[in-house]
């Protein structure tokens, strides 16, 4: 029997004195989950119990040894409690100071809060784009090993098809969180940066939007400092569940401020091109029809009404002409700074179909530019609403 070193000596020292009462001589690894084994220590020195003579002296070694097994597994149970529950007020630490936070501030902080809140050595926060990982950010508490620095600069820049990374592809696929134990026996695992990053064992966890997996978080704990266990994979679970929400924020945000800046935008080339008809001469100010708002229902007035009455070329102008209720839709979404697909979408048209509004609009108030087009149309509303009734 031999028995590697490992960083818990006491849970270690027991399991070798009980295979050694039992006359085992397989050898223990360090890289076998310490709990797992002791599990597997007591059955075989119960199953021992239930064979022995009932005379045999060794029984009361063996429960002396099923005893300290017992005792040995509250200590670690009650560890694993009082780690878990420091570990989810971490959490919800995590998640309060980086609730404002945009996404690249959060690309920079998540990995290194994972390991100072957390306890990982290491903590790699990567993106999913069209069937591909690509690691953002890897940060290392001690960075100052050779293996280390091969790390860092295998990720910088990586772009790995999930094809070539089974584990990764399945968080992808399930939505859902994975542990390794054993990533080099692992078939799901990517070997080169399991190789690179001289990996014992990580976590993995998702972080999602809009129902799709936008990212994966990975963490681990190199160099023997204690092996990734079930808890660490509930954790970051958590975690990632919690930063989903969090970036969903942040990516939302960040659309809305493209989007309000391109409508100043807009609003900004309309009000040049407002500037621009100010200066220019007088229109007539003889009562004439509003040649955009012509057609709408004329249910209190007549044709015969004083101040009604129907626009010729040389009131309305040759190009102007009447705009039908749709394209005042058209222009009326336009003036928010709508695209076409977006106009589209919301007065459920084709997209070819409002290009043809465009064109008749074009035509009809005499412009060459969408801004113009929104401009002409708002001073012509304003010239309307002066007209005398």
């Amino acid at each position: 029997m031999t028995v590697h070193p490992a960083p818990d000596d006491t849970t270690w020292q027991l399991v070798a004195e009980s295979l050694a009462f039992l006359q085992d001589s397989r050898t223990i690894e360090i890289r076998r989950d310490p709990a797992v084994l002791l599990g597997d220590t007591r059955r075989r020195l119960e199953r021992f119990l239930a064979d022995a003579d009932p005379d045999d002296d060794r029984q009361m070694v063996a429960c002396r040894l099923l005893f300290r097994i017992h005792q040995d597994q509250t200590r670690r149970l009650h560890q694993d409690t009082v780690r878990t529950a420091h570990a989810a007020d971490e959490v919800r630490r995590i998640v309060g100071d980086l609730i404002e936070t945009d996404t690249d501030g959060l690309i920079d902080q998540v990995p290194q809060r994972i390991c100072r809140n957390l306890s990982f050595g290491r903590a790699m926060i990567s993106s999913i784009a069209t069937a591909v990982w690509i690691p953002r950010h890897l940060h290392i508490e001690c960075d100052d090993s050779p293996e280390n620095s091969a790390f860092l600069s295998y990720v910088d820049g990586a772009r790995i098809p999930l094809a070539q990374a089974p584990l990764e592809t399945e968080i992808v696929r399930t939505r859902t969180s994975a542990m390794s134990s054993r990533p080099d026996d692992d078939r799901r695992t990517f070997k080169t940066i399991v190789e690179v990053a001289h990996c014992d064992g990580y976590v993995a966890a998702p972080i999602m939007s809009r129902g799709r997996v936008i990212g994966i978080l990975h963490a681990d704990r190199p160099n023997d400092r204690s092996r990734v266990r079930d808890s660490d994979l509930a954790i970051l679970s958590a975690l990632g569940e919690c930063l989903s929400s969090v970036f969903e924020r942040a990516i939302l945000e960040e659309r809305l401020r493209r989007s309000s800046a391109r409508v100043d935008e807009v609003f900004g080339e309309i009000t040049a091109e407002l500037s621009d008809i100010a200066g220019a001469p007088a229109p007539d100010r003889r009562p004439v029809a509003d040649p955009v708002l012509t057609d709408r229902p004329q249910t209190d007035r007549t044709l015969t009404d004083p101040g009604f009455a129907r626009p010729t070329e040389s009131s309305a102008g040759p190009n102007s002409g009447f705009l039908t209720a749709r394209e005042r839709e058209v222009l009326t979404q336009m003036a928010t700074g709508a695209t076409n697909a977006q106009i589209a979408l919301a007065l459920v048209i084709s997209e070819e179909t409002v290009k043809s509004h465009l064109k008749q609009i074009s035509k009809k108030l005499g412009t060459t530019s969408r801004a113009a087009a929104v401009a002409r149309f708002a001073q012509l509303s304003s010239q309307a609403c002066l007209q005398p009734r």
